[in-house]
């Protein structure tokens, strides 16, 4: 039976949204439509998507270069003589964070495999870049399905949910930020978030100190979560082991 069309939930509704909030809270009236799905995301949202697919192998090829290079992002940033993060090897954050990301990737995969029953699952392995080509391929070619038809498709396009356009987005904006950062950093650039996987975590140069120990928080403006230091390298050295035995 099809689908019938719903409000996008992607990016494209925001101020929509917003709007309607507003109007539920205070009764101010607002004038503006939303854009609707085709069925459920709307064009500009698929292309979205695709463009943000077709971009991805280049983005983890420029932050895979930090870690060949062990780049590592200075210290700039005033939180005090006393801090001290744990020592990283050198270009753990790129690591991480590409296998943060590939392994989303993979897994989305294997979740489009299951429900249209075209395999019970397949053996991620070999060269990275390999598998970044692979799994960018078959997304792409799965792109209209999921954007229309996979179970979570009408979830809001969010950091913690299941949307593909939204995880898709994601993980775009985790590399793109990464990458763009470039040499004006203003703090030292850690692991992936946790919570939302990107695009960094950084130390905090406006929270307090504790016990001598910088926060860590998430600059993605839609998670913004805040760890301690001994939360953080905790974390960090679970990914490490992860990391270590896969490479």
């Amino acid at each position: 039976m099809p689908r019938t069309a719903t409000v996008c939930p992607g990016s494209c509704n925001n101020a929509w949204r917003r709007a309607e909030a507003l109007l539920e809270e205070s009764g101010t009236e607002h004038y503006l439509t939303p854009v609707w799905g085709q069925p459920v995301q709307c064009d500009g949202c698929v292309e979205c998507a695709r463009q943000h697919l077709a971009e991805l192998p280049e983005l983890i090829a420029a932050v895979h270069l930090e870690a060949t290079h062990a780049s590592r992002s200075p210290v700039t940033a005033t939180i005090g003589s006393g801090a001290s993060i744990e020592p990283a090897f050198p270009g753990q954050a790129p690591l991480v964070l590409i296998e943060a990301v590939l392994g989303a990737m993979e897994e989305l995969e294997s979740d489009v495999l299951n429900l249209r029953g075209l395999s019970e699952g397949r053996i991620f392995e070999g060269p990275e870049g390999n598998r970044i080509n692979s799994t960018v391929r078959f997304l792409d070619a799965h792109l209209d399905w999921m954007m229309q038809n996979h179970p979570a498709a009408d979830e809001p396009h969010h950091p913690n949910n299941a949307n593909p356009g939204g995880q898709i987005h994601g993980w775009y904006g985790a590399t793109k930020r990464f990458v763009k950062d470039g040499p004006q950093r203003e703090v030292q650039r850690l692991g992936p978030c946790p919570n939302c996987k990107g695009p960094y975590l950084v130390q905090s140069t406006d929270l307090r100190l504790v016990n001598d120990l910088p926060y860590i928080e998430c600059r993605d403006p839609d998670c913004q979560r805040v760890f301690t230091t001994p939360e953080y390298n905790a974390y960090m050295k679970t990914l490490t082991k992860a990391l270590k035995a896969v490479a």
